[in-house]
């Protein structure tokens, strides 16, 4: 406006909200961010998965699936020269449903949830050595695992398998001596599908799902989780998962039937924000890329969709469909970060694992 010999008003900003109502001749182009975010296919990994996780072993970063047809538990490491993922490891996992890791200093420990067979717990106690197994994990209460999390409680680490049967029992597995052992039975008969290990108001909670009742929040209290609250208002959610943004913390939850949501915490009860349609929908995964946080709504019937949080609004904003390739019956997300490059790896029930690359693109004059 100032260089162009142009008959225009002054005119005033409509948003964001920091900017609303400003003239715009009080505005800095120089301040300006015409940025957008797109996440394009990169590499096909062949077999099917039901998860993925990401952890730094060795200052390296590095992706666990399991793969249950393939019967393993494979872990994938960044070529450098093909640049490309590769595989590093595997281990014999018949039926496994989730390969959680956990490093504590040089020693690797893999938990191999499975469905039939029994749960086991590897170990490599050093870099330069394999994978090899060490434990089975409660036998008699894990029965069908769904679902198995990590987390850290009085500064031990301990595991949370979330059991789908009517005769197991989701079972908090703590550290002691060299291995895990039963430190308290959850939810007895409620068939539960999925763990969600979260912290609110300073303190460790957990939160189950089940295919019987709303989704349980449970307190970490005198050396054992005890019953808060369940969440109003979300009937048949298959799984829970938490970010946080602005100081806050939010909740997606999945729901197969019906319209997948939102929640937000208010100190005493998770409320709901937001309503997405999502039939057929097993995942819907949040993840941190690049100060940006997105969420992504696995669906097995469309197309998967990618969302971005607008922090003025507190809702999240579509932002691009996930493909092509198309995700066939999509479980789980992860995101890893290698030589300054961001990747988002799909694991699909039905089709091979598709691992797709983060960009950020100029859209400046």
């Amino acid at each position: 406006m100032p260089t162009v010999n142009a008959s225009v008003g002054t005119g005033t900003c409509a948003g964001p909200s920091a900017l609303a109502k400003m003239q715009l001749t009080h505005l800095d182009p120089k301040k300006f961010k015409c940025r957008a975010t797109e996440l394009s296919w990169l590499q096909t990994v062949g077999e099917s998965a039901l998860s993925v996780e990401s952890f730094s072993y060795q200052g390296e970063p590095h992706i666990i699936l399991a793969q249950p047809f393939a019967g393993r538990c494979l872990i994938l490491v960044w070529d450098y020269s093909l640049q490309r993922f590769r595989p590093e490891e595997e281990m014999s996992a018949p039926s496994v449903v989730s390969c959680k890791p956990l490093v504590l200093g040089p020693r690797l420990f893999i938990l191999a949830a499975r469905l039939w067979g029994g749960s086991q717990l590897w170990s490599r106690p050093s870099p330069d050595l394999r994978l090899a197994p060490m434990q089975v994990l409660a036998p008699q209460k894990l029965l069908r695992p769904n679902d198995a999390e990590l987390l850290w409680l009085d500064g031990q680490p301990c595991f949370v398998v979330a059991d789908a049967s009517k005769a197991g029992s989701t079972t908090l597995l703590c550290r002691d001596g060299p291995g895990f052992y039963p430190r308290q039975s959850l939810h007895a008969w409620h068939r539960d599908t999925d763990a969600e290990a979260l912290e609110l108001d300073g303190r460790p909670h957990l939160l189950l799902a089940s295919a019987s009742q709303r989704p349980v929040l449970f307190l970490w209290f005198g050396g054992r989780f005890q019953r808060r609250t369940d969440i109003p208002e979300a009937e048949d959610v298959y799984a829970t998962k938490h970010f946080q943004a602005g100081g806050d913390v939010f909740l997606c939850l999945t729901r197969y039937i019906g319209d997948s949501m939102v929640m937000r915490w208010d100190g005493s009860m998770f409320r709901l924000l937001q309503q997405l349609p999502s039939r057929g929908s097993h995942v819907f995964q949040p993840l941190l890329i690049a100060r940006e946080q997105l969420a992504i709504l696995g669906s097995d019937y469309a197309f998967s969709q990618v969302f971005r949080l607008e922090p003025d609004k507190e809702i999240l904003e579509p932002l691009q469909e996930l493909g092509p390739p198309t995700l066939v019956a999509p479980r789980a997300f992860a995101q890893v970060t290698v030589a300054g490059r961001r990747f988002v790896f799909a694991a699909c029930f039905k089709g091979p694992t598709q691992i797709f690359q983060h960009h950020e693109l100029d859209l400046s004059a």
